[in-house]
Protein backbone atom coordinates (compact mmCIF):
# COMPACT_ATOMS: atom_id res chain seq x y z
CA UNK A 1 0.00 0.00 0.00
CA UNK A 2 2.79 2.65 1.06
CA UNK A 3 4.06 2.27 -3.02
CA UNK A 4 1.41 2.77 -4.30
CA UNK A 5 0.76 6.05 -2.41
CA UNK A 6 4.35 7.16 -3.13
CA UNK A 7 3.67 6.53 -7.15
CA UNK A 8 0.66 8.62 -6.65
CA UNK A 9 2.70 11.23 -5.16
CA UNK A 10 4.97 11.23 -7.71
CA UNK A 11 2.27 11.62 -10.68
CA UNK A 12 2.64 14.92 -12.53
CA UNK A 13 -0.60 17.22 -12.42
CA UNK A 14 -1.85 15.81 -15.98
CA UNK A 15 -1.72 12.90 -14.82
CA UNK A 16 -3.19 13.39 -11.09
CA UNK A 17 -6.38 15.20 -12.73
CA UNK A 18 -7.30 12.29 -15.36
CA UNK A 19 -7.05 10.07 -12.36
CA UNK A 20 -9.12 12.33 -10.08
CA UNK A 21 -11.52 12.68 -13.76
CA UNK A 22 -11.81 8.80 -13.90
CA UNK A 23 -12.32 8.46 -9.90
CA UNK A 24 -15.28 11.30 -10.54
CA UNK A 25 -17.04 9.21 -13.22
CA UNK A 26 -16.61 5.74 -11.47
CA UNK A 27 -18.49 8.07 -8.04
CA UNK A 28 -21.27 8.95 -10.21
CA UNK A 29 -21.81 5.30 -11.90
CA UNK A 30 -22.12 4.39 -8.26
CA UNK A 31 -24.28 7.21 -7.30
CA UNK A 32 -26.45 6.45 -10.21
CA UNK A 33 -26.51 1.96 -9.75
CA UNK A 34 -27.17 2.56 -6.39
CA UNK A 35 -30.26 5.38 -6.76
CA UNK A 36 -31.22 2.94 -9.43
CA UNK A 37 -30.69 4.46 -12.31
CA UNK A 38 -28.85 1.81 -15.14
CA UNK A 39 -29.48 0.97 -18.51
CA UNK A 40 -29.02 -1.97 -20.58
CA UNK A 41 -26.10 -3.11 -22.11
CA UNK A 42 -26.99 -2.33 -25.81
CA UNK A 43 -28.08 1.68 -24.47
CA UNK A 44 -25.08 2.29 -22.49
CA UNK A 45 -22.96 1.05 -25.40
CA UNK A 46 -25.12 3.33 -27.86
CA UNK A 47 -24.85 5.91 -25.33
CA UNK A 48 -20.48 5.58 -25.13
CA UNK A 49 -20.70 5.54 -29.04
CA UNK A 50 -22.70 8.84 -29.42
CA UNK A 51 -20.39 10.36 -26.51
CA UNK A 52 -17.41 8.96 -28.60
CA UNK A 53 -18.82 10.76 -32.23
CA UNK A 54 -19.21 13.63 -30.42
CA UNK A 55 -15.71 14.15 -28.91
CA UNK A 56 -14.10 12.90 -32.78
CA UNK A 57 -16.23 15.50 -34.45
CA UNK A 58 -15.17 17.95 -32.08
CA UNK A 59 -11.35 17.87 -33.04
Amino acid sequence: MEDEKNSIDKMDESDRAAMDALFSELDKGIDDMEAGRIFPVEDAFRMIEDMLDKETNQE
